[in-house]
């Protein structure tokens, strides 16, 4: 991959100058800190409890080392850390969905400089990949969740359908089935807003045969994309999803719809108690499948993963690599995953999960994962604008080829 030197977004643009301000860069710094700074979205209300015990353990087993905790909702995660940048306040270990423009500024190590190689040996090889910038591993893969199709069973037996959909013409004549019926129910509940509207688009696109990125070059405003979105468009025009996709999310939007037992299918993450906390609290009876398929796509669920990763500053390796070494071991990571409903990274702690019969299955969805490209430093900024104006091109006046070739000029931009 050529190396893109074009800064992406207002935060880069102090990165190069920030670098220097670190330091040389890396080391140890003579004796080396004592205390260093960790900044984490906050996933549930169990986040912040989980690690503010992981560091009250650690500082126990490792006396005069400090760890600073910092827990960011993720409505304003994105917003504080560019401002950390942009003012040379660097977190030590950050916990963040991109890397890949952090890396392309040198600001981070690889990630062989800061955990073990028992810990780096024990990721599993699809999410290292997608953890690395150039062929170097520099993301640490943190959490992991598949997403797919929701179906309540009993709306679906309503319309007289003992299955869900498994192609895009099954899913046309589903919704329609279930948009006569007398309930009043939503067919699909569809979240293009602007907190996760790429993602559910590049589910349906992959659904589709198709990719963001094809043979190594960007086909945002390819044939697959743009038969997708007219697609999305049209089920929304015909009534097939609920009002106003364009600007709906899922947490506040999509999800509530399903748990009420208004909406029939709805897109999701697998096993996460933010979802199924209340769908199960309501006692919706529910199944779980891959996207119908086009253009004889293979069946898939999406995985997207989060990292850490680790800033480069004089002193600050040798207790980062402690306190991340420690993160990972299979008992603590495994606990944090089931604190947070969220899946494995690495085989110690599949292993682990693997244990509760509910939970295994879902584990051995990530093998049909597909990501998103976020080891591609373009794909910061052209995930924000993507996710922010998505969702206008389901509008009746809209002009789907001409905003997927507004993202197409993004991702080529010299």
């Amino acid at each position: 991959m050529t190396s893109r030197t074009r800064p992406r977004l207002a935060a880069i643009a102090a990165l190069a100058l920030a670098l220097t301000a670190c330091g040389s860069g890396g080391g140890e710094g003579g004796d080396g800190q004592q205390s260093i700074k960790l900044v984490v979205a906050q996933y549930t209300e169990g986040t912040r409890p989980y690690w503010e015990e992981l560091i009250k353990s650690f500082e126990t087993a490792n006396p005069g080392k400090n760890v600073d905790l910092q827990v960011i909702d993720w409505g304003n995660i994105s917003a504080q850390v560019a401002t950390m940048i942009q003012t040379k306040q660097f977190p030590d270990v950050l916990n963040l969905n991109v890397f890949a423009d952090y890396a392309e500024a040198g600001l981070l190590y690889r990630a062989e400089e800061v955990v073990s190689k028992e810990v780096l040996g024990d990721f599993l090889p699809s999410f290292a990949a997608n953890a690395a910038y150039e062929q170097t591993q520099y993301g640490l893969p943190f959490v992991a969740t598949v997403n797919g199709l929701y179906y309540n069973k009993k709306i679906l037996k309503e319309a007289g359908l003992d299955k869900p959909p498994a192609t895009w013409d099954e899913f046309k004549a589903a919704a329609k089935a279930i948009k006569a019926l007398p309930g009043g129910y939503v067919p699909y509940a569809l979240a293009m807003g602007a907190e996760g509207g790429d993602y559910e688009f590049g589910t349906w696109l992959r659904a589709n045969n198709g990719d963001w990125r094809v043979n190594g070059k960007w086909a945002v405003n390819g044939e697959r994309s743009l038969e997708t979105l007219q697609f999305l468009k049209t089920l929304t025009q015909e009534g097939h999803t609920q009002p106003n996709p364009g600007q709906t999310n899922r947490a506040d939007g999509t999800w509530p719809l399903f748990a009420q037992g208004k909406a029939a299918m709805v897109y999701a993450s697998f096993g996460t108690r933010a979802f199924l906390d209340p769908v199960e609290k309501a006692g919706i009876e529910y199944g779980t499948a891959p996207h119908p398929v086009n253009n004889g796509a293979t069946p898939a669920t999406h995985g997207i993963q989060d990292y850490l990763m680790a800033f480069k500053k004089d002193g600050n390796q040798e207790l980062v690599r402690q306190f991340l070494t420690y993160f990972y071991q299979a008992g603590n990571y495994a606990k944090y995953l089931k604190v947070e409903g969220l899946l494995p990274t690495t085989q110690s702690a599949s292993d682990v999960l693997r244990q509760d019969a509910k939970v295994a299955p879902i584990v051995d969805m990530v093998a049909r994962a597909r990501f998103d490209p976020t080891s591609e430093p373009v794909w910061s900024e052209l995930r924000g604008t993507i996710a922010a104006e998505l969702g206008t091109g389901l509008a009746a006046d809209s002009d789907p080829a001409a905003l997927l070739g507004k993202f197409q000029q993004i991702a080529e931009r010299p």
